[in-house]
């Protein structure tokens, strides 16, 4: 089995102030915990991330990750240099301290030979509960610093397009600068301001509200939504377009456990505490019939096993993403050995 370019997502924090009502981690932060990097984690992380294989290291969290700046940037040096990284934020620093924590990342990056997409989040779940917004301020930074190692691109975690474009050009105007969105796909838009472009990708939000807007898309549509946009049919695991084969998705929590993202019902070790290696997580993967067939099988095609299934259609219903799906399936007992029946 051919695995190639791989992603990590390294949560570093499930601490977190800005109190999105949806946030499926809300439960921790009062009481979470950053990731700290012990040698063991500090040397598994180094091999993930220096791999030949891998295509981009994103960092986020539980919670926010600015609230654990520290590890993010122990993360950066860990970097041989050539790699791509991402931050996942809110941007709800003040702007001053925003712009140090650029300024910091940058010179880490330059130094390392290393780029990093900053991308702000730019829902109204979260933009409603920021007061130093980040956006048009850090349009503004990167056009008067120019910084080498950065880039910056937005996201919202539902599909309510009309709100974010409009949010995104407002921000902008106000420093001066004049802005306007194009539509690429059902979950891509441009943002170009003054000749320079920037992307904004739109995620399924869990959980959907009753009151969702029109453009909001129910699971299967969402899913084709991905296919239109990677050129292939969707299974989890890194996505990659064609002629590229996919890669191993892999997500490390604050603690150090890590799992396969989206089957967070297989447990794979812990940073700290054991040797994670690509080649270990393939061979995982060939063995293990559940994980090989959400790598190999439309997912579409499995969760159409379960079509008659009235706990499965409930369960496809509420949680509405894929990469949350076997998660909440998993509770429930037969249902995956069901999906991946012959």
């Amino acid at each position: 089995m051919d695995l190639q370019g791989h992603l990590l997502y390294i949560d570093i924090t499930q601490i977190c102030g800005v109190g999105c009502a949806f946030c499926m981690y809300a439960d921790t932060h009062d009481t979470g915990m950053n990731m700290l990097l012990s040698d063991q984690a500090a040397t598994n992380l180094a091999s993930l991330i220096n791999s030949p294989d891998i295509k981009r290291v994103s960092v986020s969290g539980e919670g926010e990750p600015l609230n654990n700046v520290k590890a993010f940037h122990e993360i950066l040096s860990l970097s041989h240099g050539g790699r791509q990284f991402e931050f996942i934020t809110s941007g709800f620093l003040p702007h001053d301290k925003l712009a140090a924590f650029y300024d910091q990342t940058n010179e880490l990056l330059i130094a390392k030979g290393d780029v990093c997409n900053i991308r702000l989040s730019s829902d109204h779940h979260h933009i409603e509960r920021i007061l130093h917004k980040p956006h048009g301020f850090s349009i503004s930074y990167l056009r008067s610093r120019r910084p080498k190692g950065l880039t910056f691109s937005f996201r919202s975690v539902d599909t309510d397009r009309s709100f974010t474009r409009k949010y995104l050009v407002g921000e902008i105007a106000q420093c001066g600068l004049s802005a306007s969105v194009e539509s690429r796909s059902k979950l891509e838009d441009v943002l170009t301001v003054e000749g320079e472009t920037f992307g904004i990708d739109y995620k399924n939000l869990v959980h959907p509200a009753p009151y969702a807007p029109a453009e909001y898309l129910d699971l299967q549509n969402y899913i084709r939504a991905i296919e239109e946009k990677v050129e292939k049919r969707f299974t989890l695991g890194s996505l990659n377009k064609p002629p590229l084969v996919n890669g191993i998705d892999l997500t490390v929590k604050p603690n150090g456990d890590v799992f396969f993202y989206g089957i967070e019902n297989e447990y794979l070790g812990n940073i700290h505490a054991d040797r994670i290696s690509w080649a270990r997580l393939a061979r995982h993967i060939c063995e293990t019939p559940l994980v090989r067939a959400l790598y190999t099988q439309p997912f579409a095609d499995l969760i159409g096993q379960l079509s008659d299934d009235r706990v499965a259609q409930s369960i496809i219903k509420e949680v509405n993403n894929p990469y949350w799906l076997i998660k909440k399936m998993a509770n429930h007992e037969g249902l995956l050995e069901r999906m991946i029946a012959p």
